[in-house]
């Protein structure tokens, strides 16, 4: 296997030049490629230019870039690799830049989709010197193509059965403990939400719990959104509005895939996961707007439109999880286009009850890999939510949905606190990038495991 050394420079001086075997030959090489080291410069250098003989690209970098644009910078060069190789890292000036993300980015940019194609592309297997440890850019690698892999994956096989299998594959060297109830329990349990949303569907709900670290002092719940496909119910979806509604199911993919990265990891908390895995369709035995769902916790609430069916099955999960008395409840949905009419399609919402953890999981996102922003649960806008004929209803109208949809959650945290991400728009890529290729991003991963990391040092 060849070698590659990527040497990280700022300027083309001395120092740069004396690596090459012909200084002149060299810079006519950089000016024919236009490769100046201004920021962000990257050019692949044959090894016949340098004196160690060693296949070289030249990266151009510094102190003012932040992680998120070192990520996509790794994503970059990994392009630029043409052939099987070991990488080596060198600087060419003193820095106290750290590459990890840079690292992350390279990695997580030779994803492919290609299950459904006859694919010609050989995959180019990249190893890394054994001075540089890279087991948490592996680890983020991992649970980030298992989120892409289940989103990307059509609906007509992403069946509660395949999701519940490559679940668990991916926790089968970890210590976690996977239960899987059926229908039958879920009936038994009063999981009213959950129930109804499914009953238009001829696949049966599941309802799934992961359990990780249960002796640790700080306990999180984190539920994750499953609806495996959502074609709206009786308030059916335009056909362009359901093209990608396989995605709908990332909150929950998302879930197993951070309690994985938790456990790979292995902090010192506690975390388990829940997740009903549904489909929402129309048909005969369908839920009709105006009928009223009565949910795990006992509360009721009036269904207008069957198109908001993913707070009515998180509702349950978040009283199921309620009832275990964690220290924090976390959960993950792609729950509301008003989410990304806010932010745009690039950052994630963060909506709480606690003003403490929503600013620890916005400062430790901040200047990251990924962004949020919070919006804020007011309360004044209840009175939107609420119904004449039960507790609430599932839609609070056309404005502020991300807000109004969070204040249903809330009804069912039982005042634990709570943050909820919102990630309708980042979720999917809507075009492709060296970083994202267009389809599931895997987004939510990294920044609750940056909040995680920041909780099991911080709330001990």
């Amino acid at each position: 296997m060849r070698e590659l050394s990527i040497l990280f420079v700022n300027s083309i001086d001395e120092n740069l030049i004396a690596n090459f075997k012909d200084p002149e030959q060299i810079n006519d090489y950089f000016e024919i490629h236009k490769f100046k080291a201004n920021k962000k410069d990257i050019i692949l250098v044959p090894k016949h230019y340098l004196k160690n003989e060693k296949d070289t690209i030249l990266v151009s970098i510094d102190d003012s870039l932040n992680k998120l644009e070192l990520c996509e910078i790794g994503s970059k060069v990994r392009k630029l690799i043409p052939f099987d190789c070991i990488i080596s890292y060198h600087f060419g000036f003193k820095t106290n830049i750290d590459v990890q993300e840079f690292t992350l980015g390279l990695i997580l940019s030779g994803y492919k989709f290609e299950k459904y194609v006859e694919a010609d592309s050989k995959e180019i297997n990249i190893q890394f010197d054994e001075s540089f440890d890279i087991d948490e850019q592996k680890f983020i690698k991992e649970s980030i193509y298992f989120v892409r892999d289940l989103v990307n994956l059509p609906a007509l096989d992403k069946t509660p059965d395949y999701f519940i299998n490559e679940v668990k594959e991916l926790i089968s060297n970890e210590q976690i403990k996977l239960t899987i109830f059926d229908k039958k329990w879920l009936l038994k349990e009063n999981f009213g939400g959950v129930i109804g949303v499914s009953q238009g569907s001829s696949k049966d709900p599941y309802f799934l719990v992961g359990e990780y670290n249960t002796d640790a002092d700080f306990q999180i719940a984190l539920i994750g959104k499953g609806v495996l496909f959502d074609s709206g119910g009786l308030s059916l979806k335009s056909p362009s509005g359901m093209e990608t509604m396989k995605t709908d199911m990332a909150g929950a993919a998302t879930a197993w895939a951070v309690i994985k990265l938790v456990a790979s990891l292995g902090l010192d908390l506690g975390v388990k996961v829940y997740t009903p895995l549904v489909e929402n369709m129309p048909s005969s035995t369908a839920i009709r707007p105006g009928d009223v769902l009565k949910m795990r916790n006992g509360k009721t609430v009036e269904v207008l439109n069957t198109d908001a069916e993913g707070r009515l099955i998180m509702a349950d999960a978040l009283a199921f999880a309620s009832e275990k008395k964690p220290d924090l409840i976390c959960d993950v949905a792609t729950l509301t286009g008003a989410s990304y009419v806010a932010l745009g399609v690039d950052i994630g919402a963060v909506i709480s009850n606690s003003e403490m953890y929503a600013a620890e999981f916005i400062n430790s996102n901040k200047n990251q890999v990924e962004s949020y922003h919070e919006l804020p649960l007011f309360h004044g806008y209840k009175s939107l939510i609420k119904s004449s004929i039960a507790d609430m209803k599932n839609t609070g109208g056309r404005f502020g949905g991300a807000i109004t949809a969070a204040l249903i959650l809330e009804e069912f945290v039982d005042e634990i606190p709570w943050v909820h991400l919102d990630i309708a728009g980042p979720a999917r890529a809507r075009s492709s990038s060296p970083l994202n290729p267009e389809g599931g991003t895997g987004f939510g991963v990294i920044g609750f495991i940056n909040f995680f990391k920041f909780l099991s040092k911080n709330h001990q």
